[in-house]
């Protein structure tokens, strides 16, 4: 989590009006849900970005999704996914976690689109739903094609 925290405050120092929404603006909210974040991306909005690509900093991915960029960023030893999408009235509110300023996409938002999300059927935020309505996560593994299911049942 630190790396990927770590590159959030890299990409909104470079972009201010940037603001993470997702699983992980989720987690800077303080809400936990009670699965394993390690595959999660960095779900940005920001009011204009522009994707060099003659930069190393930021690498297109090839994988699909709704995003007007998706992006890994080399971190040394770990990519990190980010999803761009732009937006030029951008809304966020201003979190502090561990003693940083991240900004993180309003709260109703992150909700629209994790709700949209699940209705075409994408368990990962079903299931999510499910832990912010219940506080309860099932046992049942959470993958989606690219990462291995994990197991709740673990001692560890």
């Amino acid at each position: 989590m630190n790396l990927k925290l770590e590159t959030l405050k890299e990409f909104q120092d470079k972009y201010p009006k940037a603001h993470v929404g997702g699983s992980i603006g989720l987690f800077l909210r303080g809400i936990d849900l009670l699965r394993d974040l390690k595959h999660s991306d960095l779900d940005i909005t920001v009011d204009e970005f522009d994707c060099d690509t003659s930069s190393t900093d930021y690498i297109r991915r090839s994988d699909g999704n709704d995003f007007e960029h998706a992006l890994k960023k080399y971190t040394g030893v770990y990519y990190v996914k980010i999803d761009i999408r732009i937006c030029s009235e951008p809304s966020f509110d201003e979190i502090t976690f561990d003693g940083v300023k991240y900004n993180v996409s309003k709260y109703d938002d992150i909700i629209f689109w994790k709700t949209g999300y699940a209705e075409k059927g994408i368990k990962k935020h079903i299931k999510d739903l499910e832990v912010i309505a219940t506080g309860i996560r099932t046992t049942e593994p959470v993958c989606e094609p690219d990462c291995q299911p994990y197991d709740d049942t673990l001692p560890f």
